[in-house]
């Protein structure tokens, strides 16, 4: 990446793909494969439904409202609350034949959730799909999104650690063909650009775009091949290190001069750990909003996980809206270097000081 053209945030470049020791992953060989991870909790949904008798699925109430919205399509869906900021409150979940809860790994902040007694549990493992917790669990169930961690253009799975039966492997759909082949293609274009190459953003947003929406909709598919090859050849464990070094270092250098208007979610200090991205709280709606225009001048991108502005299942407490209204999410992936990630934490101190 030159200086000229250094970014932070947004969509994954294609990467430089080290050798390196292949680390095996949780689920083994017991796993399916599905061209998102929006398809493959559909498919556990339908799956659980059609030979285990699910009948409800309860979901956090802190949730990607798009992935609630192509599940409650396929099965009743109730709410617990539950935050990044909070342990879940399992107090209303009131277990009956047939419910399964969905308990989710807030940007691998997490280190173990203790689930509600008697119940079906599906885990998300999507940001931190080599956590301890993710090794160790005993979850019915656990799925993620491979491509929120990885530089993969599609790709979700789902694998069982008490070894029940998975649900059956789709065909790929010609919509995920598309959607894959137009973000690889987005892929390659922006890391042309990142060197210095005579590509526009226009050129490589729009295709990142365009497999972003069609990776989205439509009907239940398999993975790429191009993709499951793909998997076995990254560097997940040096990426993952990398991650974590990097959400360190900002904390670091963070912390010494933290305003009281700002607040960083942690994760405990332990090696199963490796936070997703940084998670920055803003003690208003207003400010976050001028802060995010600021950074986003700075070409440094964050990201709001997730808008409850328009919910898709009543019972979201107010709190937890207004939690989304002041969140964001500054990426500390691989990518970056810990200098990088210093450079990000001045921007954000420097943004804050504007918006006084």
């Amino acid at each position: 990446m030159t200086d000229a053209r250094w970014e932070h945030g947004s969509e994954f470049h294609w990467p430089d793909i080290p050798n390196s020791v292949a680390v095996e992953p949780p689920w083994g060989r017991h796993r399916a494969l599905f061209g998102s991870g929006r398809d493959a909790l559909r498919a556990l949904v339908e799956h659980g439904r059609a030979h285990f008798g699910w009948q409800r699925l309860w979901m956090p109430s802190y949730f990607c409202q798009e992935v609630v919205a192509s599940t409650k399509t396929a099965i009743e869906l109730a709410i617990y609350s539950d935050t990044p900021e909070t342990v879940p409150d399992f107090g209303d979940v009131q277990v009956r034949p047939g419910d399964a809860v969905f308990i989710a790994n807030y940007f691998g902040l997490r280190s173990r959730i203790v689930p509600p007694a008697a119940a079906v549990i599906v885990e998300d493992h999507t940001h931190d799909p080599w956590s301890g917790w993710s090794r160790g669990s005993g979850a019915d169930f656990c799925l993620a999104s491979l491509r929120k961690t990885l530089p993969v253009p599609d790709g979700g799975l789902v694998w069982s650690p008490r070894g029940h039966v998975l649900p059956p492997v789709r065909e790929v759909t010609t919509e995920r063909a598309t959607a894959s082949s137009n973000r690889t293609a987005g892929m390659l274009l922006k890391r042309l650009y990142l060197e210095g190459g005579a590509i526009s953003k226009e050129q490589f947003r729009a295709l990142l775009l365009a497999g972003d929406e069609q990776i989205a909709s439509g009907a239940i598919s398999g993975m790429l091949a191009f993709t499951e090859a793909l998997l076995g050849a990254l560097p997940v464990r040096e990426w993952r290190l990398q991650r974590r070094r990097n959400h360190q270092a900002f904390l670091a250098h963070f912390q010494s001069a933290r305003p009281e208007t700002l607040r960083v979610l942690h994760c405990h200090a332990n090696e199963d750990m490796a936070a997703f991205s940084i998670i920055v709280i803003v003690d208003q709606p207003a400010r976050r909003d001028a802060i995010r225009q600021r950074l986003i001048a700075q070409r440094i991108y964050p990201a709001v996980l997730w808008p409850l502005e328009q919910l898709e299942l009543d019972g979201v407490p107010w709190a937890h809206v207004q939690l989304s209204r002041c969140m964001l999410s500054l990426h500390c992936d691989f990518r970056y270097t810990t200098t990088d990630l210093v450079r990000v934490a001045d921007a954000l101190l420097a943004a804050e000081a504007e918006s006084r």
